[in-house]
């Protein structure tokens, strides 16, 4: 047997990330499998700057969104067999967020594979500004019966403070729509409405793959928003996705 040295040698080669946090098992609080219970494992660094961004602490050194936090604090690394063997294995469904988690694509999808090799399903999170590399994740989805990896993209609509050109990569969008993915939209305001309609249009988007989600951090903004989007959704056949942990605990961390 290798000795601890050989171990760490070893483990050292091993594909790692930036990680902000891990938890579960608890509910997937949005999306497609809404209420379903999860293990969640929320990757460090983001690409984009939204303003009313719920997890800053991934991403926020400067104190862009009210305060400075600390990378070195926030961050660490991890070996992707390490988060693995974290995940209950009575625990089925595993999310991968962020941050932004496709930052890190090359360790994200040795991730993705050993968790579906142990039999978990997959979701992971992304604003889709960044390609898939979708060979790789097509053989993920062709070794397992069902699916490789759910992607869910949320692409960040001009209320979020990001100048369209960097938050929108229709290219890349595109390659999702074909990976199968679902498209999530967080709305502030009737304008974020007008976007998503012509996301719809230039993309060609099935009514029931976008998701349309209440912004907001306490059960109050999203409850105050909820009737409105409610006839929205009912109208137009998108999915309506309250956030279930926002309603339940606010804005606490770890849930």
């Amino acid at each position: 047997m290798a000795d601890f040295d050989e171990m760490k040698q070893i483990m050292n080669k091993q594909p790692q990330v930036s990680l902000a946090e891990c938890f579960g098992p608890t509910l997937q609080g949005e999306g497609k499998y809404i209420g379903k219970q999860s293990y969640f494992i929320r990757l460090g660094l983001c690409n984009l700057d939204c303003k009313w961004c719920d997890t800053p602490y991934t991403w926020d050194w400067t104190g862009k969104n009210g305060y400075k936090y600390s990378k070195a604090i926030e961050l660490r690394r991890s070996t992707v067999i390490e988060l693995a063997g974290m995940v209950p294995a009575d625990c089925q469904h595993v999310v991968l967020t962020g941050g932004e988690p496709m930052l890190q694509q090359t360790a994200l999808f040795e991730l993705a594979s050993l968790l579906r090799v142990r039999g978990h399903s997959v979701e992971i999170e992304t604003n889709g500004t960044i390609k898939p590399k979708a060979v790789d994740w097509l053989r993920l989805a062709e070794q397992h019966a069902d699916i490789g990896a759910q992607f869910n993209v949320s692409p960040k609509l001009k209320s979020s403070g990001v100048e369209w050109d960097k938050a929108i990569n229709m290219d890349a969008l595109l390659d999702y729509k074909h990976l199968g993915a679902i498209f999530k939209f967080v709305i502030t305001d009737d304008f974020d409405l007008v976007q998503v309609r012509y996301l719809q249009k230039e993309l060609s988007i099935d009514a029931q793959s976008i998701y349309i989600m209440p912004e907001g951090r306490t059960q109050h903004e999203i409850l105050a928003k909820l009737p409105e989007l409610f006839n929205v959704c009912a109208a137009e056949n998108y999915v309506l996705t309250p956030r279930l942990h926002v309603l339940a605990f606010n804005d606490k961390r770890g849930i």
